[in-house]
């Protein structure tokens, strides 16, 4: 089996879904895996439509997906492929161009479409009569087109749809060519004479309408499954009656042409799953199969916590117990419906307190992430009174007893500062971080308005006095909690020796937009290491003197470097998907051999000074982790 995705990932399943091995696919910017087509003829022969803002096109395997090659005749976006079931050479691909079909096993391609017919440039679907390879049949994002001579003219075949229907998929039945489905923005249509004329298949609600794929069960004609925006129906009568079977989006269905009733499906924040009865229970089947974006990570008590971002309406909240080998993720995590978390901070002596905050706001948790609240940013500010003496002699007379004048002095004692707290609503939250003080916990946030710091959990804020500068993108802290933190701040890199108490602007040598992470050393020993976008840069007396490292790596772009909590000497930094080591506090660097393809690691982190365990938060692959 094959499943693609977005961020151009592709996986291969040989034990029917039961696991996936992520294939050495070609890295695109915005990838997404549309189509693909296993070659009939030839089962190692694996064909991948892919849309991208950076070379998009078709993309070509030979070797059962080990290794990939460009199709020189399709350098444009391709959404749907087919071949044809009585000419298994003849292939067809729908591109952003128009149509290209290939008469030999996708050798080579030839546009079969007018170009000069704008409404056949975006094509969306394909597919190939089951008895004529010259009937072919296009879906486009507006209404449907047919030819029947094998593309040498085209016809708009839209009699019965609602005008400008954005058709996604469309299914011919294999024993009865002239029966056709058709799924669409507008519903799910079929015809009985090859699209001449269609009927819209009623019985889904209208908020469900919007269909991906339409596909008739193999075994029983009558039984049709529609994968629509809202979840997965089912009819066991032509349409006439529907059942929901589950509330995900379903992009794509597949048949186990051995076990009639195993069903699978691609589901836009489900991953994969699986049906062996026909639908009617459907079970996840992502076992290697990762596509999420973890936005950030942190330790809360004995376990670990992660969130991404962007999981439908909501944020998705994960929670592994033994250290990242498992994880599962919190049901419906209350109050978070329409709010999408960007950081998340928690405490290794509390497992049930989390803080979290999308761009504007922050959440507490107070039970391990089940449940969430809004919570004001409360800040304390103190109010310096004007300067006055600190004694004032006022004379003022009386008359005594014995009628003379007397002076009488006052002592007026100067104002006390005053201590006020008010709201503030940040534009911007770019990082939540806690560390330990002794017995006591401090949080920071990194946001546009500053650094802001907490001795009471939250509940208030001072602002670090950053000179010169106002916003503060990130916090960097020594392994071992020695008070030592830098600040990556609109201005610079600054640094304080007393947990945040005061601090001093370090002379960085390149621009701030350029960093990317930053190393605090857990002793004297180590010099503060900084990962940029031109190389790694060294400081051996914390942040005055800097120099460039090139002995052991590339001056290119490092995402990310961390020193290890267990060893002072040991750190680790990330190019794109190579990683680096050094076992002599940055003096010598050497290359870490991986079995992974190519990745870009985000960020590296190692929270657990008691485990040599790395962990490597990536764009596209979720939690990776190394011993």
């Amino acid at each position: 089996m094959l499943a693609g995705g977005r961020n151009s990932l592709l996986f291969q399943s040989t034990d029917a879904g039961a696991s996936w091995e992520l294939l050495d696919f070609p890295k695109r910017n915005f990838g997404e895996v549309t189509s693909l087509l296993v070659d009939p003829d030839n089962s190692q022969h694996y064909l991948a439509g892919m849309i991208a803002s950076d070379r998009p096109g078709l993309f070509e395997s030979y070797d059962g997906g080990k290794t990939w090659t460009a199709v020189k005749d399709i350098d444009v976006g391709v959404r749907a492929l087919a071949a044809s079931p009585t000419n298994p050479k003849r292939f067809v691909a729908g591109t952003l161009r128009g149509v290209m079909l290939s008469e030999d096993s996708g050798k080579t391609w030839t546009r079969i479409s007018d170009p000069q017919n704008l409404e056949m440039q975006g094509i969306t679907a394909v597919a190939i009569d089951s008895k004529d390879p010259n009937i072919i049949y296009a879906g486009t994002p507006h209404l449907p087109w047919r030819t029947t001579d094998g593309g040498k003219t085209w016809a708009s075949i839209h009699s019965g749809m609602i005008d400008d229907s954005d058709v996604f998929s469309i299914f011919i039945d294999p024993s009865k060519p002239t029966d056709v489905f058709a799924s669409a923005c507008s519903g799910i249509y079929s015809s009985l004479n090859r699209g001449d004329e269609w009927h819209k298949l009623m019985g889904i609600p209208n908020g469900y309408r919007r269909t991906h794929v339409v596909r008739q069960d193999p075994a029983k004609p009558d039984t049709i499954y529609a994968g629509t925006t809202l979840g997965l129906f089912k009819t066991t009568n032509s349409g006439k009656t529907w059942k929901p079977l589950n509330t995900n989006q379903v992009n794509a269905l597949a048949f186990d042409p051995s076990q009639p009733k195993a069903v699978y499906m691609a589901m836009e924040y489900a991953g994969v799953g699986k049906s062996d009865n026909s639908g009617e229970t459907i079970q996840p089947i992502n076992n290697g199969f990762v596509d999420r974006r973890i936005s950030s990570v942190t330790v809360a008590g004995n376990k670990l916590v992660a969130i991404e971002t962007g999981v439908g309406d909501t944020t998705g909240v994960y929670i592994s117990g033994d250290q990242g080998n498992s994880w599962e993720q919190v049901p419906n995590a209350r109050g978070l419906g329409g709010v999408h978390l960007k950081t998340i901070v928690g405490t290794p002596t509390d497992s049930q307190f989390l803080l979290a905050a999308g761009p504007h706001q922050m959440y507490k948790s107070t039970d391990g992430g089940t449940s969430w609240k809004p919570i004001a940013i409360r800040q304390i500010v103190v109010e310096q009174p004007k300067p006055v003496p600190a004694s004032v002699s006022r004379a003022k007379t009386r008359t005594s007893a014995r009628g003379k004048a007397v002076a009488r002095t006052r002592v007026v004692r100067p104002a006390k500062p005053r201590v006020i707290t008010h709201e503030v609503s940040p534009s911007d939250i770019a990082g939540l971080y806690a560390i330990t003080n002794g017995t006591r916990t401090l949080l920071f946030a990194a946001t546009d308005r500053g650094l802001l710091r907490s001795d009471d959990m939250g509940e208030q804020w001072k602002l670090a006095e950053l000179p010169g500068s106002t916003g503060a993108f990130a916090l960097y802290a020594a392994p071992n909690n020695t008070g030592f933190l830098i600040v990556r701040a609109a201005a610079g890199l600054y640094a304080s020796k007393d947990f945040g108490e005061h601090w001093e602007q370090l002379m960085f040598p390149t621009s701030p937009s350029e960093i990317n992470d930053v190393a605090v050393p857990g002793d004297d020993k180590s010099p503060l290491l900084v990962a940029t976008t031109s190389g790694l840069f060294s400081s051996p007396d914390g942040g005055k003197q800097w120099s460039h490292v090139t002995s052991g790596l590339p001056s290119s772009t490092f995402n990310s470097v961390t020193y290890s909590p267990a060893n002072p000497s040991l750190a680790y930094a990330v190019e794109y998907g190579q990683l680096f080591q050094t076992s002599d506090a940055g003096a010598s660097w050497a290359a870490v051999p991986t079995t992974l393809p190519a990745l870009r690691i985000r960020q590296l982190w190692m929270p657990d000074k008691n485990t040599n365990r790395l962990y490597g938060i990536t764009n596209d692959l979720g939690i990776l982790f190394r011993n």
